[in-house]
């Protein structure tokens, strides 16, 4: 089984996580916050560990505060989206559901997801497990138990944070140089591979497809 972050992987919501975050901003009047100017800005907030990559500029609880905030307000927002699953992915996606089976774990609202997903793939082609910050527990630990239970081998994610999750997991870390964070964010982290485009991100799941390891039962161990 592969497992997928969400957000800048399969699905492209920059345009809405920097309009939410300049929203969230201006609500809770942290002007020490920089001002984003654009998405193409996104990569200077999304560095390593995400609240603590604010610290520069406000304490740590106070990001912890605004990161929720900001997940609320992207949820809410989701339904004005005009964006689902990146096209180049949908085809792939539904051929590793018919294969390995995939996963997705993230950090945005279970029920964003699973509308956003449903837009484009089938009941066929949708993941087997869908884990988002709706249920307890770190990314770590739910990429642990994915491997535990369900083989999974590695991560697909796009900042420096999610890396470090993966290999902490014990799963090979994919890192896709198209979303959030900076091609030098994802290079610290020191992902096992760096993928440039949806399109290289595409063929490497083919190929991962294409050589299916049997995909176990979801082990009851604890």
């Amino acid at each position: 089984m592969l497992v997928f972050d969400f957000d800048g992987v399969l699905h492209d919501s920059r345009a809405r996580a920097w309009r939410c975050y300049q929203d969230a901003r201006e609500e809770m009047e942290l002007w020490a916050l920089p001002d984003l100017a654009g998405p193409a800005d996104l990569p200077v907030v999304y560095q390593g560990v995400l609240s603590a990559s604010l610290t520069r500029w406000i304490d740590f609880e106070i990001a912890e505060r605004f990161w929720k905030r900001h997940a609320e307000l992207t949820a809410r927002a989701a339904t004005g989206e005009p964006h689902d699953v990146i096209p180049e992915l949908a085809g792939s996606l539904a051929s590793l559901a018919a294969g390995p089976g995939y996963a997705v774990v993230t950090g945005s609202h279970h029920t964003t997801v699973r509308t956003l997903i449903a837009r484009t793939l089938t009941p066929e082609a949708m993941p087997q497990v869908l884990l988002s910050r709706d249920e307890p527990g770190s990314k770590t630990d739910k990429l642990r138990d994915l491997r535990t239970r369900w083989g999974a081998t590695a991560y697909v994610s796009d900042t420096g944070s999610d890396v470090r999750h993966a290999h902490a997991a014990g799963l090979t870390a994919i890192a896709v140089a198209y979303g959030y964070a900076s091609r030098e964010d994802l290079t610290r982290a020191e992902p096992d591979r760096l993928l440039d485009t949806p399109a290289d991100l595409a063929a490497w799941c083919r190929a991962q497809a294409a050589c299916p390891t049997t995909a176990p039962e979801p082990s009851t161990a604890t």
